[in-house]
Parts: C-alpha cells; sequence; structure tokens
C-alpha cells in the first residue's frame, strides 16, 4: 500500500511538473476585449496584430459597444480600427478581461484598461512628451527659415539647426533609456526599443538596452524582434562590403550599384512624402556641390510608389545625382536588403564598395567627407 501511495505521489508530482513545464512552453491564455464607443450606434470594428496585413477578428458594434475573444501566447501589439477608418488604436493585447473606452471620432486616444503591458505603453508616450514638444518647436522654426522648403538656409543657420537636433537626440536619448531601465519586466520595453531605435537604425544604443532587459522579456516576441534586427544589421556594418543591388533610374534605365566603385559613395534611401528627408537634403546637396568633383558620388533611393511625386521633389530639391527607385514604397527591394526601416537612411561607401559609415545627418555629413577627401 505503501508502495503505491509513493508511486502515485511520484506519478502526480511528474505531471504537474510536465503541465508547468508546458505552460512556459506555450503560456497562452484566453483574453476577452470589451469596448464602448461613443458616438457610434452600430457599424463594423476589426481587430489585427499591429504589423499583420490583415485583421485576424472584426465583429459588430451594436449600441456602441463590442466584444472580442480568443487567445494569445503573449502579451503583444494590437490594432484596433473601424471599419473605413484610416487610423486606429494601438494597444498591448494579453490574457485576462481588457477594456476600452473610446470615441467614433477619435479612437486612438481610447483609455484601455486591464493590461500591465499598455499601462506601461501608454505611461511611456506620457514621458516622451516633453521631446515632441521641443521637436516641434525646432521644426517649426527651421520651417519658418526654410520658408517650407523654398530656400536654403545659410551655412551659419543650418549649423545652429543641427546643434539643436544632435541636443534634441540626446534628451530624447535619456528620456528612452530611463524609462527603459524603469521597466524591464515589461514586454512593453523591449516594443519600446524597436520603435525608437531599431526602427532609425540606431543599433548601439538597441543592443545596450536589449541587455538590461529581464530574461523573459529577452525571450518574447519583441524581445527575439530586436535580436534579429541586430542581426540583419550586421551585414550592413562599417567594413562589411556593400549589398549590390539593380534599379532604374527616373528615365527608366538600369543602374546598379557597383558600377559605381572608384568613387566615394553615399547610397541615400529616401521618399518624396518624407518631410526630414526634405529637411535634410540641403545639406546633402551642399556635401554634393562641395566634394563631388573630389570623387563623390550619391545614388538616391526612393521609396516612393508614384514615379511624378518622386520626378518632382528631385527637381523641386535640386537633387542633380544619380536616383533609382523600384516605386513599391516601403516594399523597395534595395531597402528590406539593407534592412532600412526608416527614412532619411545613408550609408556612406569607400571606393572599393565598403561600408564606412552609416546614417550621416548634417554637418556630420560634410566632416566625414573632409577626412576622405582631403
Amino acid at each position: 500500500m505503501k508502495k503505491n501511495i509513493a508511486f502515485i505521489s511520484m506519478m502526480a508530482a511528474a505531471l504537474l511538473a510536465q503541465l508547468a513545464a508546458a505552460a512556459q512552453l506555450n503560456p497562452s491564455g484566453k483574453f476577452i476585449l470589451k469596448g464602448r464607443i461613443a458616438g457610434l450606434d452600430t457599424g463594423k470594428i476589426y481587430l489585427s496584430r499591429l504589423g499583420a496585413e490583415a485583421a485576424s477578428d472584426s465583429t459588430e458594434v451594436k449600441n456602441g459597444a463590442f466584444t472580442f475573444s480568443g487567445a494569445i501566447a503573449e502579451p503583444l501589439l494590437y490594432n484596433l480600427k473601424l471599419a473605413g477608418a484610416r487610423n486606429g488604436k494601438v494597444f498591448f493585447l494579453e490574457s485576462g478581461t481588457i477594456t476600452l473606452e473610446g470615441s467614433k471620432d477619435s479612437l486612438y486616444k481610447a483609455t484601455v484598461k486591464g493590461s500591465a503591458a499598455q499601462d506601461v505603453y501608454a505611461g511611456f508616450f506620457e514621458a516622451w512628451k516633453p521631446v515632441t514638444a521641443r521637436a516641434g518647436d525646432i521644426y517649426q522654426r527651421l520651417d519658418k527659415a526654410n520658408q517650407g522648403g523654398k530656400v536654403q538656409p545659410d551655412s551659419a543657420t543650418r549649423k545652429a539647426f543641427d546643434a539643436e537636433f544632435a541636443a534634441l537626440q540626446l534628451f530624447h536619448d535619456s528620456i528612452v533609456s530611463a524609462y527603459i531601465k524603469k521597466h524591464t519586466g515589461s514586454p512593453a520595453a523591449a516594443s519600446i526599443i524597436l520603435d525608437r531605435f531599431v526602427t532609425y537604425q540606431q543599433v548601439d544604443k538597441a543592443a545596450a538596452l536589449y541587455k538590461v532587459l529581464d530574461k523573459k522579456v529577452r525571450q518574447s516576441f519583441y524581445g527575439k524582434e530586436i535580436v534579429k534586427a541586430l542581426e540583419s544589421d550586421a551585414r550592413t556594418a562599417p567594413g562589411k562590403v556593400a549589398p549590390d543591388f539593380t534599379q532604374q533610374d527616373t528615365t527608366g534605365k538600369a543602374l546598379t550599384l557597383s558600377a559605381l566603385r572608384g568613387s566615394y559613395v553615399l547610397v541615400d534611401f529616401w521618399a518624396s512624402w518624407c518631410g526630414p528627408c526634405r529637411k535634410e537634403n540641403p545639406n546633402v546637396v551642399a556635401a554634393y556641390n562641395k566634394y563631388h568633383a573630389k570623387g563623390f558620388d550619391i545614388i538616391g533611393v526612393s521609396l516612393d510608389n508614384k514615379k511624378e511625386a518622386w520626378t518632382k521633389a528631385i527637381r523641386a530639391d535640386g537633387l542633380t545625382w544619380y536616383h533609382v527607385s523600384d516605386l513599391k514604397g516601403w516594399a523597395n527591394e534595395a531597402a528590406a536588403v539593407y534592412n532600412v526601416k526608416s527614412v532619411p537612411s545613408n550609408f556612406l561607401l569607400d571606393k572599393t564598395g565598403k561600408i564606412v559609415a552609416r546614417n550621416l545627418r548634417g554637418e556630420d555629413l560634410e566632416k566625414k567627407l573632409s577626412e576622405l577627401l582631403q
């Protein structure tokens, strides 16, 4: 009898261990998302994981209320959109009961409760408000100085704004870093690293903050995405031979990057619709005019999908260098190879096609070229 009891106890312990292990490997849990939308009596609403091409679920809104239910393996960012709307509410969905209260005309401002990851995610954007306020002031004054992009500011004015943007970057980094270090146990922290640093190809900063995350967060979906991005970024690190590509220029003629070897070449990813790109263009024009005769070329790779908008911006900004595009927008094949997640992004190559620097802005581009071409 004692042997049977011992055996049963041993089996029970083994079963509990298996269940615990299964829970760790597949920590899925049910969720219920309940919401009310002021100003909307009936209609259809869509729920999709952020980044997914299509909505994963939809339901009808009745008397301003809706409910979604399902299972989710870990906290993930989702987008809730009304039928026909361009923008929706981005928030963290996780297991448990989540409630959402919003308005039809400003769903992006909806309040979400019941998700610890969402609390951290929403809290970041509150902490980040001083950064956006300072940035808005600088861009407003810059827009006035260049008359909405119609004129090029003089050298002294450009240098003054470059200094302000450099200070803004340091301020931004301090805000993000401090917030991440306060919330190392939240998957929202990993998503913020992706958004604020990986997207803008500031991989050294992303790698440093990734190290402070708790182990479970490093193993989360967003933690793994950071690792993927770091591995991909390593392929275009300084010292690596730049990946070759061929795309058509504005006349439809094919141009291959490696055909430009023998000169220092800036591979400049941009787009006509990109405000920061257009504001940076005067700096690039100044560098090109100063160093082209000394062996400096530029190949602009546009993430436009409309040829007319692309060529119009080239003429308007006085961009007299090589230009190519496959007119696939964010799906541009060269951008994918270079892991470009935001524009402007650039890569400076030496005469042999090796990358010597990345994402040189403002005065930094001229400084680097002066080192190489004097």
